[in-house]
C-alpha cells in the first residue's frame, strides 16, 4: 500500500534524470562520431556505459519496464562495442541514437500520464536487441520487487551537491526577492522622513527658545504694571504665578529634550535598520539569482545532432563549434536563445554552407564551420552564429522584394533589414530544410522580446555572421527614468547612448526628416510623449532634455519633459493582456507606488527610422511660449527651510527643485539642469562651498548663478563664497522676502 506514493515521489526525481541521461547519451555518442583517439573512444565508451547503467537503475527503481529494457539493451551494445564484438560504424550510430530520441519521447509521455503502449521506443528496443551480437548474452531483467532497494542495489546514491528546483519555484522565488528592492527605496524614504522630521523639530525648539527667553524677560520685568497687578489680585501671589510660569516651561523644554532623544535615536536606528537589511537582502537577492544562472552550452544543446541529422545524406557536410559555453546565463533569457540559435544554424546550414562541389571550386574544406560564440559585455551577452558559406545573396533578396511589390532600398543596411520580415524567403521552393517564410522573423521576434537586438554581416564567398546581444538576466536592469506626457517611463542604461539637452537651433532638416548631429552623424529626433500618443511639455525656453537610444547600429533620439534619474529596477511583466502593447517591454513599480513602463528601445529606434517626413519636434518648441518659468534648484539639509523658500519662489512663478545636499543637487543639475541654485554652506557629504566650486569648474554650468543663503555670518566666510565663486551672500537671520527675490531677479 505504501508503495504506490513512494512511486509518485520517484517519478519526478526519475523524470529529471531520465532528460539528463539522455542528454548525456546523445552527446557523447556525437562525439563518439567524430574521429577520435582509441583512448578518447575508450573513455566515451565507459562513459556511455555507466549513463545507461544509471539509466537502467532508475527506470528499475519506478518500474518502467520499457525503459529499463532499453537502457539494458544500450548498456550490451555499448559493451560490445567497447569490446570490439561489434563494429562503430554508420549502423551502429543510426541503431543507438533513435533509441536515445525514444527514450527522451518517452520520458515526455510519462511525464503527461501517457502509456507507452505502442511507443517509438517499444519497436526500437526490440529492433535494438535483435540487432547487437551476443543475442544469447543480452537478457530483459526483471524489474524488482522493491523499487527503493533495488535503486540500491543497481547504483548506490552518492549525493553530488545538486538539489532540483522546479523553475516555477525558482521564478516565485526571484518574485518576490526582487520586492525587497522596491522595499528598500521604502525605507530609504522613511529615513529620510524621519530626518526631514528632526530637522522640524531643530526648528521648533529654536523658535521655543525664543518665546521662553521672552517669557522669562516678562517674568524678570517690573511686577508694578497692571498686567502684573491684576494678576497678583488673581493669584494673591506673584512669586507663585513666576512659579508656576517656570515649572511649565521646564517642563515643556524637558518634554522637548525627551522628544529630540528620542527622534535622534528612531532616526539612528532606521539608519542602522536600513545598512542590516542591506547586508541581508543584497546576498540573499545575490544568491536567488545565481540560482536562475546556467551555462549557455544549455542553450547550445541539440545544435550539433540537428546538423548532424540535416546533412545526412545531403551533398554537404557542416559541423558546429561552440565556444564560451561555460559563460552563465539567467534562465529566462536562456530559454529564450534556443529558437533563435536554432533558427540561425538551421539557415546556415541550407543557405550558407555550399554544397561540396561548391566548396573545392572555392578552395574551402569539405566540412563547412559554423562557430556559436557566447562572450560578456558588461550587463549584456553577446552570441555569434557565424558560418564559412557563400555569404548573403542580396540580388536574390532585391528580386523577393519586387515579387512581393516592395519597395527595394538603395541602402544595403536597409535591404539586409528584410531578411527578418515575416514570411521573407530567398528559395523559390520548399524543401526538408526551409523555404516556407519562417525563421528569421522569429529571431527577430524574440530577441525584441528579451530587450534584445540582432546584427547581421557577411562577406561575398567567404560567411555570414548575426550577432545578438542580450542581457544576462530579463527580471532587473539598470534603467534611466525619464517624464513624458504626464507619465514615467524607464530605458535600458545600456540602450541609452547619451543624454543631451537640445535647443531648436540643434534641430536640422535633412531629406524632410529632423535630425540632430551625433559626432557628425544624422540621428532623427522625435518627441517621445507624441510618439507614444501622449501629450508633450512646452519647451523651456526653446530647451528640453533628451534621450538617444541605440539598437545595434541605429540611434534615435527622444525629446522627453524631465528626466528622474538612474536606478536599478526589478522587471514586472505586463500580463496576457497587456503584452501587445507597442514599444513597451514591461513595468516597474515606483517606490511611490505607481508604475512605470519599460521602453522596447529597438521597437522604437525602428520605428523612428522608418518615418518618412518631418514630426514638428523644432516647430512646437520654437513656437513655446518663452515666458515660461525659470526653474530653480534649492539646497538645505533642513526641511523647514526647504519649505518655506520653496513655497515663496513657486509663490513668484518660479519652477523648484530641492535637495538636501550639495551631492544631491549635483545629481539633479546633471539629470534636469536649472536656472539658479540658492544653496546652504553646512551640509552633509557635500557642502555649499564644494558644490559652487564643481558648478565654477564644470564646462556645462561654470555660468550657472549661485546664491548662497545660510546662517554663517563671520566675514571669513563670507569672502570664502565670493572665492569659489558665489554671485551672491544671504544670512538666515536677516532673512526677507522682498530682498530675496530682489536678490534672484538680479543674478538671473
Amino acid at each position: 500500500m505504501a508503495e504506490d506514493p513512494l512511486i509518485q515521489r520517484l517519478m519526478a526525481t526519475f523524470l529529471g534524470e531520465l532528460e539528463d541521461h539522455v542528454r548525456a547519451l546523445e552527446r557523447d555518442l556525437l562525439a563518439l562520431e567524430k574521429n577520435l583517439t582509441t583512448s578518447a573512444k575508450n573513455e566515451l565508451f565507459g562513459t556511455l556505459f555507466r549513463t545507461a547503467h544509471s539509466l537502467k537503475g532508475a527506470a528499475r527503481s519506478v518500474r518502467v519496464n520499457l525503459v529499463e529494457t532499453a537502457a539494458h539493451r544500450l548498456e550490451e551494445l555499448f559493451a560490445a562495442a567497447r569490446d570490439g564484438r561489434m563494429p562503430v560504424d554508420a549502423e551502429f550510430f543510426a541503431l543507438a541514437l533513435p533509441v536515445v530520441d525514444a527514450i527522451g519521447e518517452a520520458g515526455r509521455r510519462l511525464r503527461t500520464n501517457q502509456d507507452l503502449a505502442g511507443s517509438p521506443l517499444e519497436s526500437l528496443a526490440l529492433r535494438l536487441a535483435t540487432a547487437a551480437p551476443s543475442r544469447g548474452n543480452m537478457r530483459t531483467a526483471e524489474p524488482a520487487k522493491n523499487p527503493v532497494s533495488a535503486k540500491t542495489a543497481a547504483e548506490p546514491e552518492r549525493w553530488s551537491g545538486v538539489v532540483r528546483v522546479p523553475a516555477e519555484k525558482l521564478d516565485s522565488l526571484l518574485v518576490h526577492s526582487g520586492e525587497l528592492l522596491a522595499i528598500r527605496h521604502r525605507v530609504e524614504a522613511r529615513k529620510d522622513e524621519a530626518a526631514a522630521l528632526y530637522d522640524l523639530l531643530g526648528e521648533y525648539r529654536k523658535n521655543w527658545r525664543r518665546v521662553e527667553q521672552g517669557v522669562a524677560a516678562v517674568l524678570r520685568s517690573d511686577s508694578g504694571s497692571d498686567s502684573i497687578s491684576t494678576m497678583k489680585k488673581e493669584t494673591n501671589s506673584v512669586v507663585a504665578i513666576k512659579r508656576r510660569v517656570n515649572q511649565a516651561i521646564a517642563r515643556n523644554d524637558e518634554t522637548l529634550h525627551r522628544f529630540e532623544r528620542e527622534l535622534q535615536r528612531l532616526v539612528a536606528n532606521l539608519s542602522a535598520d536600513r545598512r542590516v537589511f542591506e547586508q541581508t537582502a543584497n546576498p540573499l537577492d545575490a544568491e536567488v539569482r545565481r540560482t536562475r544562472m546556467f551555462p549557455f552550452a544549455e542553450a547550445c544543446e541539440g545544435l550539433e545532432r540537428m546538423v548532424r541529422d540535416l546533412t545526412a545524406g545531403d551533398d554537404k557536410k557542416a559541423e558546429v563549434v561552440i565556444a564560451g559555453g561555460d559563460i552563465e546565463i539567467d534562465r529566462s533569457v536562456l530559454e529564450g536563445l534556443k529558437d533563435p540559435l536554432l533558427h540561425l544554424v538551421r539557415n546556415a546550414v541550407d543557405h550558407g554552407i555550399e554544397s561540396l562541389a561548391a566548396r573545392h571550386m572555392a578552395g574551402k574544406p569539405d566540412t563547412g564551420r559554423i562557430a556559436v560564440t557566447a562572450a560578456v559585455r558588461g550587463a549584456r551577452v553577446e552570441v555569434t552564429v557565424a558560418d564559412d558559406g557563400r555569404g548573403l545573396d542580396l540580388a536574390a533578396v532585391r528580386e523577393q522584394l519586387r515579387k512581393r511589390e516592395i519597395p527595394v532600398p538603395d541602402n544595403d543596411r536597409e535591404l539586409i533589414d528584410h531578411i527578418f520580415v515575416p514570411g521573407f524567403s530567398t528559395l523559390s521552393a520548399v524543401t526538408r530544410l526551409s523555404g516556407r517564410g519562417v525563421g528569421l522573423d522569429v529571431v527577430k521576434t524574440r530577441l525584441n522580446s528579451m530587450r534584445g537586438t540582432v546584427d547581421v554581416s557577411f562577406i561575398s564567398g567567404k560567411g555570414t555572421r548575426f550577432t545578438l546581444s542580450v542581457p544576462l538576466t530579463l527580471t532587473s536592469l539598470r534603467a534611466v527614468l525619464v517624464g513624458a506626457g504626464g507619465q514615467v517611463f524607464a530605458a535600458d542604461s545600456l540602450s541609452v547612448h547619451k543624454i543631451l539637452r537640445i535647443g531648436t537651433q540643434d534641430i536640422q532638416l535633412v531629406e524632410g526628416r529632423e535630425v540632430i548631429l551625433l559626432d557628425g552623424l544624422p540621428v532623427p529626433v522625435v518627441s517621445l510623449g507624441k510618439h507614444l500618443g501622449l501629450s508633450a511639455r512646452s519647451a523651456a525656453g526653446g530647451v528640453m532634455p533628451t534621450i538617444v537610444l541605440a539598437s545595434g547600429s541605429r540611434m534615435a533620439a527622444f525629446v522627453v519633459d524631465d528626466l528622474r534619474g538612474e536606478r536599478e529596477i526589478m522587471v514586472r511583466t505586463l500580463g496576457s493582456r497587456l503584452r501587445h502593447i507597442k514599444y513597451v517591454t514591461g513595468g516597474m513599480v515606483l517606490p511611490d507606488g505607481h508604475i512605470a513602463l519599460i521602453l522596447n528601445a529597438a521597437d522604437l529606434v525602428t520605428h523612428v527610422q522608418t518615418l518618412p517626413l518631418s514630426t514638428g519636434v523644432a516647430q512646437s518648441m520654437a513656437t513655446a511660449p518663452r515666458s515660461v518659468k525659470k526653474r530653480l534648484l534649492i539646497v538645505d539639509d533642513s526641511m523647514t527651510v526647504r519649505t518655506l523658500e520653496k513655497s515663496i519662489l513657486e509663490s513668484a512663478g518660479y519652477d523648484v527643485m530641492v535637495a538636501v545636499d550639495g551631492a544631491e543637487a549635483w545629481q539633479l543639475l546633471l539629470e534636469r539642469g536649472a536656472d539658479l541654485v540658492i544653496t546652504d554652506i553646512e551640509m552633509p557629504h557635500m557642502d555649499g562651498f564644494s558644490l559652487t566650486e564643481a558648478i565654477r569648474g564644470s564646462k556645462r554650468f561654470r555660468e550657472l548663478p549661485v546664491i548662497l543663503m545660510t546662517a554663517l555670518e563671520n566675514e571669513s566666510d563670507k569672502a570664502r563664497g565670493m572665492e569659489v565663486g558665489a554671485d551672491a551672500y544671504r544670512v538666515k537671520s536677516a532673512f526677507d522676502q522682498t530682498d530675496l527675490l530682489a536678490t534672484i531677479a538680479q543674478v538671473l
